[in-house]
């Protein structure tokens, strides 16, 4: 009681303190609003309008009938689809007001010219103690030096304008966000600007971080406050222990997300900092609970290890010497993560009347095959040792004779059946290993090689999130650069710059902190000056993505493709032509043309699935650099069967945008961004001899007369046309309507999750003639497949080729 008392008391304080000091402002409360959308995803407080269009071409209408919704929070406007369905509430915002600190440069910005056309950013210097600094710009007619200056800091944003020179002929308002500003200048700035002998601005400047959420800050600033006028703030004291407890909520919400992203030990270690006696006794008693929960887990581990040491002790030496390898892999492989495989074992082990070899099985099989694989048959789980480890050599092999043979003895083994081959390869680490780590690099860094056509090497880069574990399925960002970019600054734009500490280099960046794998390929040729569309650019990135597959341990329900620029570009193509590789797609300073105007259908839902959108999308850019992009993204943002949020950053330019990463991190994380592997309708466009594959449906190859050069104009008047759909999953029927093959032949792709394979026989209506099928998995499909696409995860089990 005690306790809630005071937080009550410092809430009062804390918000009295904030009124008091707030300045201008240019919304109210009751004005701004908040927007939670269908999929979970929440937008705002801000200002709540519509429009027509996002386009960069005034004249440009959305075909349909609805307008595009639009929340300006002052820094960025977010453009979502505002029909009922899509957003489930709309309510006045209940955040305190934003502090507002107008900078004496106001006075001076520059409100009268005309406005400008920058075609680049030749140079940019750091903001000074008074908030200025100077822009060099590229215009259609030469360069300039521009001078811009903060006039408003508030803890969402800071507005920079042009000021006022003796050459002054241009007005810009820039926004950016606070985050981008470096702490040490936002610093200085804040105490040039503000009078440090008045415990008012003092105070104010608390509130502004206190409300910017940089809770470090403020209890610094707060403290120092203290120290240098004991007297007139002998009130505010308990202030000091309110914005504490606020830093120890938010470090324990960066405990949970770390636990969530299988970074337990640094997690434990971040526990033992928070000092828990000042947090509320709810939260203390829940803390508490989680730390016995994870020593329970702990001992659950050492007793399971120790149980299987000695039941393995007590086999025949034969059957020792075989399980020996599986047993030290479990002793030093089982974590929190692969603990649950041995959920058979935990329980039946302590079963008096169950056989020893049965106990042991029930380890082995679980090990592999994953949780609840109920293997009880000693001899069984033996053979699925085996068949892993020829399956890794199959998957690793290069000669097709070889991989032949590897079949041939595979057939051979008793556990060598569809349904465990499938589960054996989800389950098993990647078939690759990664390259050794090169001095001077990050830990969890990679640089890799693969070979492409004709012996050609590509590089690509992964970043891997800390204590990586290959037994865990991780996210996964495929980071296309742009020109000019290396793939190094991709991976730093995702996963934070490299810091050095001691013998350690390690990154703190979102991706790091979500548990995101990155992936960063080359892929533009050193003469290249953007992208061209083509399918050999294509394949660079996927031959690169696929490689990653097979060395890292990637979730591929949850690979979202991306990139800046020419990179955002090819993102958003592969987006279009391979909808069934991603959970979303996430474009920043993109542009739109060739294909990605003609493949809209590709990444819409159909008006009899309506909530199966193929993937989410969310593109980012600034007011004066849409382009093309802004018509393509008004046409999503009117329709109902799209899945698209559109970031437009006010004042800005082609930019990097990394003050947008952690609401692109809140939006992946959804669960409704996951791939869709099997739809009940499938309808898409192929205007490219590669775009040819669609979920479970491949044509052998598109008829010439559709396929597009991409060097020359498009009409979608002669593209091509998958239409299929699985009409009730339980009849073991597929139809397929169309397809742009050569000849009138197609190759359907079957796995567990589009057929029975208990029934026997399928039957596919192909341009109204039935077809029945014998239902025949095959591991050599299997593992060939899961070879070839490197997806382990869900495998095809069967082809079927209808003439």
């Amino acid at each position: 009681m005690h306790c809630q008392s005071n937080v009550s008391k410092f809430n009062i304080l804390l918000l009295s303190t904030i009124a008091i000091f707030l300045t201008w402002q240019t919304l109210s409360n009751a004005q701004e609003q908040v927007i939670l959308l269908r999929n979970g995803f929440r937008i705002g407080p801000g200002m709540v309008s519509d429009t027509n269009t996002i386009s960069a071409n005034a004249n440009q209408q959305t075909s349909s009938n609805h307008s595009i919704g639009s929340l300006d929070d002052g820094l960025r406007k977010t453009y979502y689809y505002p029909s009922q369905a899509n957003t489930l509430a709309i309510q006045n915002s209940t955040a305190s007001q934003p502090i507002e600190i107008t900078l004496p440069s106001s006075a001076e910005a520059f409100h009268t010219g005309n406005s400008i056309t920058i075609l680049g950013v030749a140079g940019l210097t750091p903001f000074n103690m008074h908030g200025r600094r100077t822009m060099t710009i590229i215009t259609p007619s030469d360069r300039e030096v521009l001078l811009q200056g903060i006039t408003t800091l508030s803890p969402r944003f800071a507005k920079v304008e042009l000021l006022h020179t003796e050459h002054s002929r241009y007005t810009l308002d820039q926004r950016l966000a606070i985050s981008s500003i470096p702490t040490d200048k936002l610093h200085e700035i804040l105490r040039h600007e503000l009078n440090l002998d008045s415990p008012d601005d003092w105070l104010k400047m608390v509130s502004f971080y206190t409300q910017a959420e940089r809770y470090l800050e403020a209890r610094q600033t707060m403290i120092e406050a203290l120290q240098r006028f004991p007297g007139d703030l002998a009130d505010r004291e308990p202030l000091v222990a309110q914005i504490e407890q606020l830093l120890a909520n938010q470090n324990l919400e960066e405990i949970r997300l770390r636990q969530n992203s299988g970074q337990n030990e640094f997690a434990i270690q971040l526990l033992k900092q928070i000092p828990t006696e000042i947090l509320p006794l709810e939260t203390q008693l829940k803390l508490q609970q989680d730390v016995e929960n994870l020593q329970t887990q702990l001992n659950t581990i050492n007793e399971l290890t120790q149980a299987l040491l000695t039941y393995v002790s007590q086999l025949p030496v034969e059957d020792q010497t075989i399980i020996e390898p599986i047993q030290q892999e479990i002793l030093t492989q089982l974590t929190f993560d692969t603990a649950p495989r041995l959920a058979d074992f935990q329980i039946l082990r302590r079963d008096d009347s169950l056989p020893l070899e049965n106990k042991v099985a029930y380890a082995v099989g679980g090990w592999l095959l994953g949780p609840g694989a109920g293997i009880d048959n000693l001899a069984v789980a033996k053979s699925l040792i085996l068949v892993r480890d020829l399956a890794r050599e199959y998957l690793n092999e290069d000669n097709p004779a070889s991989r032949q043979d590897l079949l041939n003895r595979l057939r051979q083994q008793e556990g060598a059946q569809p349904e465990f081959l499938d589960r054996l390869l989800e389950n098993m680490r990647p078939p690759k290993s990664p390259p050794s780590p090169r001095e001077g690099d990050p830990d969890g860094l990679s640089r890799c090689q693969v070979t492409y056509a004709k012996g050609e090497q590509l590089d690509y880069v992964v970043q891997v999130p800390p204590e990586y574990d290959p037994n865990r399925k991780y996210p996964c960002v495929l980071a296309i650069p742009g020109r000019g970019m290396a793939p190094d600054m991709e991976i730093d734009w995702w996963c934070g710059s490299t810091i050095e500490l001691k013998d350690s280099r390690f990154r703190l960046g979102h991706a790091t902190r979500h548990g995101y794998i990155v992936v960063a390929p080359v892929w533009m040729h050193s003469d290249q000056t953007s992208y061209q569309y083509t399918e050999a650019e294509q394949a660079r990135i996927l031959t690169c993505f696929r490689d990653a597959l097979r060395t890292f341990s990637i979730d591929t329900d949850r690979v979202f493709v991306s990139g800046h620029y020419d990179g955002g570009t090819a993102a958003w193509d592969l987006a279009c032509s391979h909808p069934d590789l991603w959970a979303g797609a996430v474009v920043i300073s993109a542009s739109a043309g060739k294909y990605i105007t003609m493949y809209d259908e590709n990444v819409q839902s159909t008006r009899s699935s309506r909530d199966e959108v193929p993937l989410g999308f969310y593109a980012v850019f600034g007011e004066y650099a849409k382009g093309e992009a802004g018509d393509v993204l008004s046409g999503y943002l009117s329709s109902p069967f799209y899945d698209c949020l559109a970031v437009e950053y006010n004042g800005r330019l082609r930019e990097h945008f990394m003050e947008e990463l952690p609401r692109i991190m809140d939006w992946m994380a959804l669960s409704s961004h996951r791939r869709i592997r099997n739809p009940k309708e499938i309808k898409t466009t192929t205007m490219r001899a590669g775009d040819r594959f669609f979920y479970w449906l491949e044509a052998p190859a598109i008829s010439p007369n559709l396929i597009s050069n991409p060097f020359q104009p498009l009409n979608k008047a002669n593209a091509g046309a998958f239409e299929a759909d699985i009409p009730d999953p339980t009849t073991n029927i597929l139809r397929i309507s169309k397809i742009p093959s050569t000849q009138p032949s197609a190759w359907v792709w079957l796995y567990p999750e589009n057929v029975q394979f208990a029934t026997g026989t399928v039957e596919i209506q192909f341009k109204g003639k039935k077809n029945r099928f014998a239902l025949q998995p095959d591991i050599g499909v299997m593992l060939e497949e899961a070879r070839r696409r490197g997806d382990r995860q869900h495998v095809m089990w069967q082809m079927v080729v209808i003439p």
